[in-house]
């Protein structure tokens, strides 16, 4: 539960917010520092301490590459997320949902 509330608090900045949403959109490859930056028109410091905080939250990971610093979603921490969000109100509507991972109709009776 104290995961679940930190990744709440991250994400309930406005800034936190679009930088996570613009991750998305990224995809698995995320954004150098310097692109989300551009886009955002957050300032340096600023977006720097907004990526730390995402990043604790488990929400985001780091990778380097040669100087620059690359931030993509961590998916199955938001998968995890997602999931602590809905279990409660979707409960039976959870069995009926299929993951979009190309998993073959065997794998997905057997999770039923």
């Amino acid at each position: 539960m104290k995961t679940r509330v930190r990744q709440f608090g991250a994400l309930g900045q406005e800034d936190r917010l679009r930088i996570f949403r613009l991750l998305v959109r990224a995809g698995p490859e995320g954004k150098c520092v310097d692109e989300i930056k551009r886009r955002l028109k957050i300032p340096g410091s600023t977006l720097s301490h907004h990526l730390d905080t995402l990043e604790r939250s488990g929400l985001l990971a780091a990778r380097r590459s040669g100087r620059f610093i690359y931030y993509a979603i961590d998916w199955p921490e938001t998968a995890n997320l997602i999931r602590f969000l809905t279990e409660d109100c979707c409960a039976e509507m959870h069995k009926s949902i299929r993951p979009r991972t190309g998993a073959t109709a065997a794998q997905n009776a057997e999770d039923s």
